[in-house]
């Protein structure tokens, strides 16, 4: 792949201070780190800006770069993405393949574990994606399969028809029935054909299905193996650091106090010492507690750090549900599990406090939430239920709409609100397709996925009435506006829009056109 191919012509808008170090980074990272900087070109902005557009900030934008880390897939698919958005032109597929193989080897020498469990996800992806190949062929084979059938429905009707008009009239019509002959001959040897064509196309289907089930057990195995290994490392990388040297002492949550502030917060350098899990959490757990409010994440300064959730329903005790982290900024995470939160059944924003402390050091170099969820697993007999339940996954897309929920999963036991109030000042308003999904999107607290083509700005408008208006109304209003072939799906955790009549095992209500269908 020549840099030609992956900049775009005229001068370079994103500088970066320091060249790659290929001795110091190893020749794996040394050659990520160069198409990664030449993918960046295609952007057309400066490393400042384009940190204010994604997710991750400036400084670990230059590590990528610069080969000091190699970045997650999603950063490197969400880069090649954006080039390919900004210049109006898609690279080659095996452009894209050679990036992908190149960060895929600089993860397997920079950290064996994380290339395996990546590898797994690759694997996932490509058997699923098989799956919905063979099952599309599957529906194909059954179309045919069907007007082959009615077909040769409406021949062994004729042939019938001609066989009882030639019965009643062989004696007086000799020569008529000779021409009938040799119509009934023509139409027998059309319907043998069909029928030979009926028989090739079942044993087409026959093998399709097969393939399709194969398929699906494969990722099912694949899916497997995926959580056993994600589960092994977290383990083998608390096992390397954690081990605590302070005596055990009675688990308890922090009752929340009301006169704390997010702004007791304190900073904590990482020591590498035997007692490293029961120390971070001893300054967690010191700390009093603040409710989960955007009035306190808003007193937060944007650095990473680590954080404890606690729950406290009125005359219950209150529970240390979660520990997570943040390699970024702090409040930033706090903000996206207080808005999943909020779009919740079962559970109340203001049943939720927390305590956080900043980590000066590089956590790269070790977990310091999972040394803790060690800590308090082996001498507290913790169950941190939301650790172990999905509450912290983010959408993993299209692969795994269709996946089976364990019963105790997060978004099981607290589906999404479909009754959510948006806020829009209840006026009467007309948008297109595509503005109101966009609206429908930017109001909800969980995730709404969906693709409309650009022709959904100018397609025909739809008429939001005056009042207060709820998800639900938002979906049906929205479904009718895009007909009965496109269908809106809304999930235990998730809402998505596409083009197609899908059953999801885990959907909570359809919309399509009029129709709204409760599973």
């Amino acid at each position: 792949m020549s840099q030609g191919e992956l900049v775009p012509g005229g001068p370079r808008t994103m500088v970066f201070q320091k060249d790659v170090d290929r001795a110091k980074v190893g020749p794996e990272r040394y050659e990520l780190a160069v198409v990664l900087r030449d993918l960046a070109q295609r952007l057309g902005v400066s490393l400042s800006r384009y940190a204010v557009r994604v997710s991750w900030d400036r400084s670990t934008l230059s590590r990528f770069f610069s080969g000091a880390l190699v970045p997650p897939a999603e950063f490197v698919e969400q880069l090649l993405e954006n080039g390919d958005r900004e210049t109006g032109t898609e690279l080659t597929p095996a452009a894209k393949d050679l990036v992908r193989k190149l960060h895929r080897t600089a993860l397997r020498a920079t950290s064996p574990a994380s290339g395996a469990l990546q590898d797994l996800r690759d694997q996932l992806t490509e058997a699923d994606r098989e799956s919905r190949h063979f099952q599309q062929e599957a529906r194909l084979l059954r179309e045919v399969i069907r007007r082959a059938q009615e077909q040769l429905d409406e021949q062994q009707f004729r042939l019938r028809q001609l066989e009882n008009a030639g019965a009643a009239e062989r004696l007086a019509h000799r020569i008529e029935l000779e021409q009938r002959s040799e119509d009934f001959e023509s139409i027998r040897t059309e319907r043998d054909a069909l029928r030979e064509s009926l028989t090739r196309h079942k044993a087409e289907l026959e093998e399709a299905q097969r393939r399709a089930h194969e398929a699906e057990l494969r990722c099912a195995s694949l899916e497997r193996q995926l959580e056993t290994a994600e589960t092994r490392a977290e383990e083998d990388e608390a096992q390397a650091e954690a081990a605590s040297a302070v005596s055990p002492r009675t688990l308890h949550a922090p009752t929340p106090a009301t006169q704390a502030t997010v702004g007791d917060s304190v900073s904590f350098h990482l020591g590498f010492d035997a007692a490293l899990g029961a120390r971070l959490w001893r300054a967690l757990d010191e700390q009093a507690p603040v409710p989960l409010a955007e009035e306190e994440l808003q007193k937060m300064v944007l650095r990473p750090g680590i954080f404890q959730l606690i729950r406290k329903v009125p005359y219950l005790s209150p529970e240390l549900v979660y520990v997570g982290k943040s390699d970024q900024a702090l409040p930033n995470r706090l903000d996206t599990l207080r808005r999943k939160i909020l779009g919740r059944r079962g559970i109340l924003p203001e049943e939720m406090y927390f305590t956080c402390m900043y980590i000066e050091d590089d956590m790269s170099a070790v977990a310091p939430e999972r040394l803790v969820i060690r800590y308090l697993k082996e001498e507290h007999g913790a169950q941190l239920p939301w650790n172990l339940n999905g509450f912290g996954n983010n959408d993993a897309g299209r692969q795994r709409d269709r996946s089976e929920l364990n019963p105790r999963h997060f978004d099981m036991v607290h589906p999404i609100d479909l009754d959510w109030a948006l806020l829009n000042d209840g006026m009467r308003r007309t948008w297109s397709p595509k503005d109101f999904a966009d609206f429908i999107k930017a109001g909800l607290p969980y995730s709404f996925r969906y693709k409309l083509e650009p022709e959904y700005l100018e397609s025909a408008p739809l008429v939001v009435p005056e009042g207060p208006l709820s998800a639900d109304g938002a979906f049906r209003l929205l479904a009718r506006g895009l007909g009965d072939a496109w269908q809106i799906s809304a999930l235990k955790g998730h809402v998505l829009l596409y083009k197609e009549h899908t059953q999801y095992p885990n959907a909570v209500r359809y919309y399509r056109g009029e129709s709204v269908q409760n599973p």
